[in-house]
């Protein structure tokens, strides 16, 4: 009788414990394991096992962790004393998952739900890399002279963007670049802003392409066409200026602020875990100002670049 009342207080009750052979994982890889339940002094019951897999965004109001699954294991069960349960357990990365980078990490939260006593949680922190063909762009912007920016990686309304600076070539030519991805059949659509210097202001210039496989695994060929986008984009700014495609819904008005993510951008899965976060931080950082010159521009180009998606290269 006194075992199980330490074991409702937590002492010599059971015990979980995740195994997880790897720590680090790309999309639509697998995360394989299995949960150990330990049983302690005296026998048990179990309401529920479940594994949360749970993504951790500092945003500009805070850190949030919000759940993307649930992995339900065990309903209704007993754990003896001394027994040791094992449970397997998979679960599938979604393809348009963000990335891991400062703002962004992961851990699977194991709740172990015991009938009378005091659960038990084990946190296992999770680390999700770029897939090979993005983390090849990554490294022709490395090789370019470019690095990532302290909050590179942060997520809005449509996924995740990766900010860049120069620190060679292109210094005193480019304040910024900035890139988003997204998984298509033969390769990766790019979504490039390059922040130009020109005098005492910034123009932003917007190109849209696409990399098929065969580019992307060539270095040598990727890093001649990415400079070759960059330098276009700082010889004739005024010629990219077009809104991109994944925003024209959001920009002319025509559909809600979330949920326009395109399919297969990386870090879109964000829009429908975050959701009205996501809004608050944009209307955090709403620049009217800002608004009015793009609107401006719209209209000085005319209606044929008002409904313009891009630069037109694929």
């Amino acid at each position: 009788m006194f075992k199980k009342i330490l074991a409702s207080l937590g002492k010599g009750a059971a015990t979980v414990d995740l195994q997880c052979g790897n720590r680090n994982y790309q999309a639509r890889e697998s995360i394989q394991g299995e949960v150990v339940i330990q049983g302690g002094e005296v026998k048990q019951k179990i309401n529920q096992l479940t594994v949360r897999f749970m993504m951790n965004v500092v945003l500009k109001q805070g850190s949030v962790s919000k759940e993307v699954a649930q992995i339900p294991l065990v309903n209704r069960d007993c754990i003896h004393p001394k027994e040791r349960k094992v449970i397997p357990f998979h679960y599938v990365l979604p393809m348009n998952i963000p990335i891991s980078r400062g703002t962004v990490s992961y851990y699977l939260d194991t709740h172990l739900d015991i009938e009378g006593g005091v659960d038990r949680k084990d946190v296992d922190r999770l680390v999700i890399q770029s897939q090979k063909s993005i983390q090849s762009i990554f490294n022709a912007m490395d090789q370019l002279g470019f690095r990532e920016t302290a909050d590179s990686g942060k997520l809005d309304q449509y996924g995740q963007e990766f900010a860049f600076f120069p620190t060679q070539q292109f210094m005193g030519q480019v304040n910024e670049v900035e890139m988003r991805f997204a998984n298509e059949e033969s390769g990766i659509r790019v979504w490039m802003e390059v922040d130009c210097k020109s005098g005492y202001k910034e123009i932003e210039a917007k190109r849209e392409f696409h990399l098929n496989q065969s580019v992307l695994e060539h270095e040598a060929g990727l890093e001649k066409l990415l400079v070759k986008y960059i330098s276009e984009a700082i010889d004739q700014p005024y010629a990219f200026t077009q809104p991109f495609s994944y925003s024209t819904n959001h920009h002319h008005g025509r559909a809600s602020q979330l949920g326009n993510a395109i399919p297969g951008m990386v870090g879109g899965l964000a829009v429908g875990v975050l959701g009205s976060m996501l809004f608050t931080e944009m209307m955090d950082g709403f620049d009217v100002e800002e608004m009015f010159e793009e609107a401006t521009e719209d209209l000085d180009g005319g209606f044929d670049s008002f409904f313009d998606n891009g630069d037109g290269e694929s």
